[in-house]
């Protein structure tokens, strides 16, 4: 879904501090093996305290309750945290619990897309989407369109061109593997890659594409 839509993250912020936290806490504990492997078996084990947490909104809430998260995590593995690493550890934990709330919050709305587009009689659902398409690569588009006779996805996105980094938009297929899909015999490979760094055309190759994949499916 694009940027400013209503299923906005409400961790945002936060990431910023929990990603920070990431950088600080593994490259510290690199430096000594036991070290490392202690702030991996506590990070983890701040996640797994936090499975009960069951939406975007509830982690925000529980990271007032983070000594107590860390406690608890201490408990169940004996870990010690290193010296002046106690808010980073647990927002390494947290870090990985977003995530895993994120992914899990992608794969409904992708299945709701599917099962809404199935029910109307659609051959085509957009499976994901994010980024500004005006804002070049300000806030980069991506799109997926899921082909849904075959699982095939085409995959319309803004990268950058390495030798001027200028917007490059791009056009390539890929295959979801999506169950109840099956396209026996298409290599999603078998797709040239569509690129311009022309917005209209980009467009026309976003069309093209479809239409091909439609037909190597007929």
């Amino acid at each position: 879904m694009p940027s400013g839509a209503s299923d906005a993250d409400p961790t945002a912020v936060l990431a910023a501090h929990w990603n920070e936290s990431e950088r600080r806490l593994y490259p510290t504990a690199t430096t000594n093996p036991d070290a490392y492997q202690s702030a991996v078996k506590l990070v983890r084990a701040v996640a797994d305290a936090l499975v009960d947490v069951s939406d975007l909104e509830e982690l925000v809430q529980r990271w007032e309750y983070r000594s107590a998260v860390l406690d608890a995590a201490v408990s169940a593995t004996g870990e010690t945290i290193a010296y002046g690493l106690t808010e980073a550890t647990a927002g390494c934990g947290f870090a990985i619990r977003r995530r895993e709330l994120l992914n899990e919050r992608a794969e409904r709305q992708r299945r709701e897309s599917i099962n809404a587009a199935r029910q109307a009689g659609q051959v085509w659902a957009v499976i994901h989407e994010q980024g500004d398409l005006a804002s070049g690569l300000a806030d980069p588009y991506q799109c997926m369109e899921m082909h849904l006779p075959t699982g095939l996805a085409v995959v319309s996105m803004v990268e950058p061109d390495p030798s001027t980094m200028t917007p490059v938009y791009v056009v390539t297929v890929t295959d979801t593997g999506e169950p109840g899909g099956g396209a026996p015999g298409i290599d999603a490979g078998s797709f040239e890659d569509l690129e311009t760094a022309d917005l209209e055309l980009f467009e026309e190759n976003r069309r093209a594409m479809r239409s091909r994949v439609e037909t190597a499916g007929a």
